[in-house]
């Protein structure tokens, strides 16, 4: 019995040492792989067009990295933060042997802005409170979380303008739930809560007759009425 016992202690305390050993043998060659004077990252690629997003932000972002190897590298960590970036729709991190790092970046593509923010070509909502002036985007505004149904609306109208050689600038929903759109000639035009499309549809069939020849004299057509609408000139 005693020799049974001394057997298994021996094998138990070879397996601790196995172990042990192991471990340090691991963390040996982790350590010497992570060794960033041994294994430096020499070069970073930027692959990407970008307007909104700088090298700066990327400086300070890559920065934070400098500590890491070839091979220790968190690429899924770095990922994540370049994602993170206000105008970063996109980051993909590739490491190339034996000392770059090869990042495609790919920025957001705004086509309205919305509100005090951008919206982005998958309906998102973004870099709120830094809209800029772009006259070629839309500019919507309405409740809040309603951008979805806002840019659905000004597509429909947008439509119809064009196929009478008109262009849309821009559409408000009010807090009474009406409807306001904007030409790209700074006309607006009051649709209500209701008949949307066919009041826009009233308002370019008299286009021609009514407004064609003085565009600059009109400000204000309200489309409102079951069978007209009241216009409003410029001063």
């Amino acid at each position: 019995m005693d020799e049974g016992k001394g057997r298994l202690r021996y094998t138990g305390m070879l397996t601790l040492l196995t172990a042990c050993a192991l471990f340090l043998a691991a963390r040996s060659v982790y350590l010497y792989v992570a060794d960033p004077e041994r294994f430096p990252i020499n070069t970073v690629k930027i692959a990407a067009t970008y307007h909104h997003i700088t090298h700066k932000q990327l400086e300070v972002i890559l920065e934070k990295y400098n500590q890491y190897s070839f091979f220790s590298l968190p690429v899924s960590r770095l990922q994540k933060e370049l994602d993170e970036m206000e105008w970063s729709d996109n980051a993909q991190i590739e490491r190339l042997w034996p000392d770059s790092l090869k990042i495609k970046l790919v920025e957001k593509t705004p086509i309205a802005t919305w509100n005090n923010a951008m919206l982005s070509d998958t309906g998102e909502v973004f870099n709120e409170g830094g809209v800029e002036t772009e006259d070629s985007l839309p500019h919507l505004s309405g409740p809040n979380n309603q951008h979805q149904e806002v840019l659905q609306v000004y597509q429909k109208m947008s439509k119809i303008l064009t196929m009478y050689g008109l262009h849309a600038a821009g559409l408000k929903w009010r807090k009474n739930a009406a409807w306001e759109l904007v030409l790209s000639n700074g006309v607006q035009l009051r649709l209500g809560k209701q008949d949307l499309e066919m009041r826009v549809h009233r308002f370019c069939k008299a286009w021609p007759a009514v407004f064609a020849e003085k565009p600059d004299q009109l400000a204000i057509v309200d489309l409102r009425y079951p069978r007209g609408m009241a216009v409003q000139w410029k001063k």
